[in-house]
Formats: structure tokens, sequence, C-alpha cells
């Protein structure tokens, strides 16, 4: 059951006011998103925990950077729009790119940005690797994040080349997974990155803890980078504990 005042309370807990227009979209989303998951492989979260393990967990985002009118954002391996998309209802001056490899991803946030009203709204299919090389998206973003997607080593890679020098690139991590901050660390100084910092942030209505890693974009990624997905992850198998998120 969607809850408007647990998305009300958790919402302002991390500093984000909602009015009513935007608890009413939020609400549509979730709806759409289990109506279309019967078809489409888009959550294992159950919809009574939506609201918080999906809409709260994505918001605490606007802890390690506030978003600005005119932002440039993109989504790596959005998947039903996380974190990306909740950033956009509750900030609807961003600019907002949601990039997945998937179709049926594609399709389902196609169809809700429409049903939303929502404006500037880019749908990318395409995998990061090779999205980072089309020069109308490659250094072009303010932020670039992602969520339960990947390794840091590899989201790195696939995510600090589309940020523009200047920009800053946010994951969003379990404190339990703090040690691939380390091993990543010289990663994103090779993509051009500066050195990592990171915000831990409690996920209102929970016990869930976030670990938001960020980094600023120093200097341009060298034009080699983004490499294959495949040769990547035969590097992040190197590390112990590379699994990916919950």
């Amino acid at each position: 059951m969607f809850s408007r005042q647990t998305l009300r309370t958790g919402a302002e807990v991390l500093g984000v006011v909602l009015d009513e227009e935007q608890v009413e979209q939020f609400e549509h989303y979730a709806q759409r998103l289990y109506e279309a998951n019967q078809r489409m492989n888009l959550t294992s979260v159950p919809p009574e925990e939506a609201v918080v393990r999906h809409f709260l967990d994505s918001l605490t985002l606007v802890t390690a950077w506030r978003p600005q009118a005119g932002a440039e954002v993109v989504d790596v391996g959005t998947g039903a729009g996380f974190p990306g998309l909740p950033l956009k209802i509750a900030f609807p001056q961003i600019r907002l790119a949601l990039l997945d490899s998937r179709h049926d991803p594609i399709l389902f946030l196609r169809s809700l940005c429409e049903e939303l009203n929502l404006r500037d709204v880019e749908l990318i299919h395409a995998r990061a690797e090779e999205a980072a090389h089309q020069p109308g998206l490659r250094e072009r973003f303010d932020v670039a994040t992602a969520r339960a997607v990947a390794h840091l080593w590899a989201l790195a890679e696939w995510t600090i080349p589309l940020v523009r020098v200047g920009g800053m690139a946010i994951w969003l991590k379990r404190p339990s997974q703090h040690a691939e901050v380390e091993q990543a660390r010289e990663q994103i100084q090779r993509m051009g990155g500066a050195e990592p910092d990171t915000v831990q942030v409690a996920v209102p209505h929970s016990d869930i803890v976030n670990l938001l890693v960020r980094a600023r974009k120093a200097e341009p990624t060298p034009p080699q980078y983004p490499r294959s997905t495949a040769r990547v992850l035969r590097e992040v198998k190197r590390f112990k504990g590379s699994e990916q998120d919950d």
C-alpha cells in the first residue's frame, strides 16, 4: 500500500518538500511500476516497501548534491528509473537523461514520463561504454549517478566519461561496500576524477543506510575510456566482495 504520509515525512527529513502534485506523481509511479512489473522484470521490492526502498532511498542523493535549476543529470543503468526519476519529480527544474541497455525499462519509462507530464527527460537506450563515446553525450553532464549496478571500479569507468570537467559523479552504495572506495580510487583518478569522498545517510522510515560516494571531474577522461564491459568486469574480479547491491 502506498503511504503518502511516509513519503512526505521521509522526504522532509532529507530536506525535500513535496507538494500535492508531486505526491500524486510518486503514487502514480508506484502504481504503474507494479502493473508493468507483471510483464517485465523491473523490481523485486514488494509494493508495500516501494516508498522507502525506491523513492526515499533515491532521494538520499540530495545529501551529496543539491539539485540546481537547469543542471543536466544522467542516471546510468537506471532500470525502472532509480535514482534519477524520483529526483526529477522532486526537482522538476533539472534536465534528466535515463540510460539503460535493456529495452523493457526504456519502454516503461517512456510511457511513464508521458503520463507524468515530465519535461526535459531524455531516454537513452544504449550500453554505458558505447554512450560515453558518443560526441553528444561524452563529458556533457553536470552529474552522473548510478545505484545498484556494479562494483565501483566498473562504475567509475561507465559514468565519469559522461561528466563534464567540473561536474560530479555520485554513486549509491551501502556502508558494507566501503572497501570499494579504496579499491576504485586509482580507477576514479584514471578516468579524470578527483579524490573521492563519502557521505553516509540513513534512509528515513527504515534501518537502511546509504553510502554516497562522490568525485569531482578534475580533467578530461582519456579517449580510450570507457573500454568494453567484458574487459572492465574481468578487472573487477580481482576484488573480493565485488557483488552487486541488493
